[in-house]
């Protein structure tokens, strides 16, 4: 089951996929731009199916590998997200290589074993840190500015802490960055009943006979107030990509407990 995104979203989350690449960018999304234009930028993605593709790449385009690279991109990032109901790339003819493998070990191969697995919410989120992190150069800046106006450098703390703080600053903004290059959703379907980032998990301790129930999602999302707990936690390791039914061994700092789990949804 695909996301609920328009194509003008969806060129929005691409674009945001390319971190520190701006001359791609500058060459790529108007070719993607020209593709959402057609099949009209309040659709929902999950509306575009692979015939259309196909005609596409056949009548507006040169046929072309090189022309279709940005759109094969544009696609593939698409099928990772789960905003298309399939993977559309193979519709464009470029060969079994050309990538978009959904959500799972595909998607994770396609990118180098970086996947990076979240909800479409935590996508959101990302971008949105993403956005204040940068926002926050130009003060940097005019704190470096500042501090650069005493000539004696060898004793200037103003300027080393502005250095530490600009330091700190893009070592955040990368990681979002390689996160959103590299961002997986993992559909419904995709999963085949197993709990992964976005199911709703419901187990049985063996040990108490109580119950807990929780959403997996990646380490940016977590919410415990909220029932959200991260995939890496003890719990995410011991039930992620298990099924209903199946037994787990949570090894908690406290100790390790048993489990069953009852129910699996999303």
């Amino acid at each position: 089951m695909a996301e609920h995104v328009s194509a003008s979203e969806a060129l929005v989350h691409f674009e945001n996929s390319f971190a520190n690449e701006p001359e791609k960018a500058a060459e790529d999304i108007p070719v993607v731009q020209l593709f959402i234009d057609w099949f009209g930028s309040d659709r929902l993605m999950s509306e575009l199916t692979g015939s259309q593709v196909a005609d596409y790449a056949k009548n507006h385009t040169s046929g072309q590998p090189e022309a279709l690279e940005p759109l094969r991109a544009f696609l593939a990032h698409a099928s990772r997200l789960a905003l298309t109901e399939v993977n559309l790339v193979p519709f464009l003819k470029l060969g079994p290589a050309a990538g978009g493998a959904r959500g799972g070990q595909g998607a994770n191969q396609d990118l180098g074993g970086k996947a990076f697995y979240v909800t479409l919410d935590g996508l959101k989120f990302l971008e949105q840190h993403l956005a204040e992190e940068k926002a926050k150069r130009p003060l940097i800046a005019e704190k470096l500015r500042e501090a650069m106006a005493d000539k004696d450098f060898r004793e200037n703390a103003p300027l080393d802490a502005a250095r530490d703080e600009q330091g700190h600053l893009e070592a955040r903004i990368r990681d979002l960055e390689e996160k959103l290059r590299n961002a997986v959703i993992i559909d419904e379907d995709a999963k085949g009943g197993r709990a992964n980032v976005g199911s709703f998990v419901r187990m049985l301790n063996l040990s108490t006979e109580k119950e807990q129930a929780f959403t997996l999602v990646s380490p940016a999302e977590v919410d415990p107030k909220n029932g959200k707990i991260s995939i890496q936690s003890p719990v995410g390791v011991a039930v992620q990509n298990r099924l209903e039914g199946d037994e787990v061994m949570v090894n908690a700092p406290s100790g390790s407990f048993p489990f069953r789990i009852l129910e699996i949804r999303g």
